[in-house]
Order: C-alpha cells, then structure tokens, then sequence
C-alpha cells in the first residue's frame, strides 16, 4: 500500500495555507485556505484571475510552506471547481472546521469551492539539513484528522465562564481547593452541555445554515450526527448536576445562583420561546454570568456589597457583548427566520453604539470601586486591555472591515485578557487576594 511519510503528512495537514500558480490567460498566482479532503479543497472567487486560468487550463502548481524556511512541500495537479459551497457540505464542513475564517467568505454568493489533485508531491526538509524527496501518497491519505464533536460544545466559549468563575472566588479572599476545583468542572460540563443543546436547536430550527456564520457548524456541515449531540448534552449536564448538588450541599447559600444558571441554560435556546427568540438573550447571559461571579464569591465563604457588585459587573457585561457581536453580524438572518434580539431591535447603528458601551464601561465602574474602597486599585491592571478595547472599536466602527464577522470571537478574547488581568493583579497586590488561605476539608 503506497504511504506517505508521516511527517509530511502530519505538515500538510498542520498547514492552512498553500500558493497556487495558474497559467490560462497569463501567469498567475494566489495564496489559499485549504484543507484535505482527497486532495486540497479550497475556495476561488468567481470572476477571478485564478478562476478564468482554471476554465482555460486546469493544471496548477503548489507551495505550502508555513512562512517558515524549514518544511515546504510542492507539487503539481489539476484542479476540479466543484460548485457553490451549499452544494458540497462534506467539502465546507472540511474547510470551515480547519479554517473557521472561510465562514465569513462561504456566506456571500462569489466563491466556489475548489478540490486540487496533485499528481506530484515533493517535499524539502530543511530543520537539521536540506533533504528532498519525491512523495509517494494516495488520495485516501489526504484526508484532515479531525475530531468534530467536541466543537459542538464551543470549547472556546469556556473561558468567558472559568475565568469569571475564578475572579469570583479570588475576590472571596478565601481558596477552598476542593469547592474550586469543582466548580471550575462544574461550570465547564454545564457551559458545554448548554452550548451543544443550543447547537442543536438552531440546527433544528433553521437558524444554523450553509451560509450562517454561528454556531459550530458541525451539524449543518453533517460532521456530527444529531443524536451524538444529545447524547453527549445528556451525559455531560448530568455530570454538572451531580457536581451541583454536592456544592449545594455544602454551600446552601449558592443554590440561587446555581438555579439561575439551570434555567438560563436549558431556556436559552428553545425553538419560538426561548430567551434568544425573545430578544432576551441579552439578560439571561448578563443574570447567568452574574450567577457564576456571585456564586462562585458566595461558594468560598464571601459576602459581596457595592464594591464587588461593581468589581463584577463587567464580567456579565463583556461576555453579553460576545453574543451581541454574534448577534449584530447576524442581524437580516434572523429577522429573515423571526428571531428577535436586541441586536435586531437596535438596527445597526444603535448595535454600534450598545457594543461600544459594553466594551467600555468597565472604565467607570472600575473607578467607581476604587472610590469606595481604595483597597481595590489593583482593578487598575485591567487598564492595561485598553490598547486591545481600542482595536476591537476600530473593527465595530468600521463596517467594511472584514473582521466584523468574527467580532465575537475577538470580543471573547479581550474578555479573557481582562479577565487575566483582573485575577493577577488581585493576587499579587489586593488586601483581601494576598496570603490566600488555602482550606483543606
């Protein structure tokens, strides 16, 4: 059986770029998102150089280097234009799940998705000493290693949730190691089995589509069958539960908070009454992320007052203005599908001016808490984020700025560096965070 050196392999699919040279009209060449999916699947723009060379003569070669003198393959084939990506789910769902930012080109009406087949592969490994070779492959090797499923709990959403879980218990001024190791897996088994139960609601519902930009993308993409879904909402909200209700047992006082959180969780998403639907996706997020600050606080022994109601609100409020990110991008598809959010409601020059308060009013409330309680200017260290608060403005202001369409993303970054900064700074300098006593039950 003909094999390809592993790694090689293992490179091409490390890789998401690759430079193509075409020659129909006149020579040309462009550079690639790619996946492998029996070959390289990729997008080309209709009415393209690259495009028209291809009609006129279908054989290419191809670099892919990594921007790094170290390993690069080349090669030569012929490329296939498959058809409009809505057409070819395997191909996109390859794509998308390698390369999340094609999202934002899958969803207009001027690409096409492509599949390269290389009938020569080289390689060049240049890390200890030059070394070329000629590859032997078969396109059933050219495939990406991918593991879907785990997407559909939208792992990249959990630092929103762990990171406000722990700047609410280090403002507590007490650590105990058990309540916190297990909130911590607490939240992240019920933040995944709620994101993965809201995956399959708006597959369900219409919402999640070939050409939406939310969500995972594995179901519409058919990477991951539905049940598998439910299956594993089951499995893991079960878990959180059980871990719940040890902490409830332990800490009676959370138990507000901990039903705060069930709710939103399990209501967010429903079909035509669930808080999304209802333009109350807004205040479930803010209530559900105050919840986990408060809760987490109160879980360690804390009593929290105005200062640290203030200290907590941008927490809630940041990660409010992720999903209002996703919800601006997306604001004619759900008016198209009758799903009302603030986002909606506003239009998009009110959206505008909502995702720059949410972004930038911890500067008051910041400074409002170091009023009250001096004792709380380590909350200055988060100022340190404003470089990062400025770019993500530039971006909202800027509606032809391509990054628009990953705003929530880039919000839910800045939130973790905020986050970081806020827990850091009280450790190292806050009177109630230094000597944290560590209790052992």
């Amino acid at each position: 059986m003909v094999a390809m050196n592993e790694s090689v392999l293992k490179f091409l699919r490390k890789s998401r770029t690759m430079t193509i040279s075409t020659n129909g009209e006149r020579l040309w060449t462009t550079k690639v998102y790619y996946a492998l999916e029996h070959g390289f699947v990729f997008l080309v723009e209709k009415n393209s150089q690259t495009l028209r060379n291809i009609q006129i003569n279908n054989n290419v070669s191809f670099e892919i280097d990594n921007n790094k003198l170290s390993v690069f393959v080349q090669g030569s084939g012929k490329v296939e234009i498959l058809g409009e990506p809505a057409n070819f789910p395997k191909e996109r769902g390859k794509l998308v799940y390698k390369v999340p930012e094609d999202q934002v080109f899958i969803k207009h009406e001027h690409v096409f998705i492509a599949r390269l087949i290389p009938e020569e592969i080289r390689s060049m490994d240049m890390r200890i000493e030059m070394r070329r070779s000629g590859e032997k492959f078969s396109m059933d090797e050219l495939v990406e290693d991918i593991k879907p499923l785990y997407k559909a709990f939208r792992p990249w959403s959990f630092q929103q949730s762990v990171m406000t879980f722990i700047a609410g218990s280090i403002i507590a001024g007490y650590l105990h190691s058990l309540y916190f190791i297990l909130g911590i897996i607490g939240i992240i088994l019920a933040h995944g089995a709620f994101n993965a139960i809201s995956e399959y609601f708006d597959y369900r519902a219409g919402i999640d589509n070939p050409k939406s930009l939310g969500g995972s993308r594995v179901l519409v993409d058919g990477l991951v069958k539905p049940d598998r879904v439910i299956y594993s909402f089951v499995i893991m909200f079960i878990l959180s539960l059980i871990i719940a209700i040890y902490l409830t047992v332990a800490r009676p006082e959370i138990i507000p908070f901990i039903l705060i959180g069930i709710v939103a969780g399990l209501i967010y998403g429903i079909p035509k009454i669930g808080f999304k639907h209802l333009a109350l996706g807004d205040l479930s997020v803010f209530l559900a992320w105050s919840g986990i600050f408060l809760g987490a606080m109160v879980l360690q022994g804390g009593k929290f007052d105005l200062v640290t109601l203030l200290l907590m609100l941008p927490f809630p409020l940041l990660t409010v203005n992720i999903l209002h990110g996703n919800n601006w991008r997306d604001i004619n598809d759900d008016r198209q599908r009758g799903v009302r959010t603030v986002a909606s409601l506003l239009g998009q020059e009110g959206s505008k001016i909502y995702y720059l308060f949410l972004l930038w009013i911890f500067i008051p409330l910041d400074i409002s808490a170091i009023i009250i309680d001096k004792r709380m200017f380590p909350v200055l260290a988060t100022f340190l984020t404003i470089p990062f608060a400025v770019g993500l403005s530039r971006i909202a202001m800027n509606n032809k700025n391509i990054k628009r369409g990953m705003l929530d993303k880039l919000t839910a970054s800045y939130t973790l560096y905020y986050g970081i900064a806020f827990v850091i700074s009280f450790i190292l300098f806050s009177g109630y965070s230094v000597g944290l006593k560590l209790l052992f039950p």
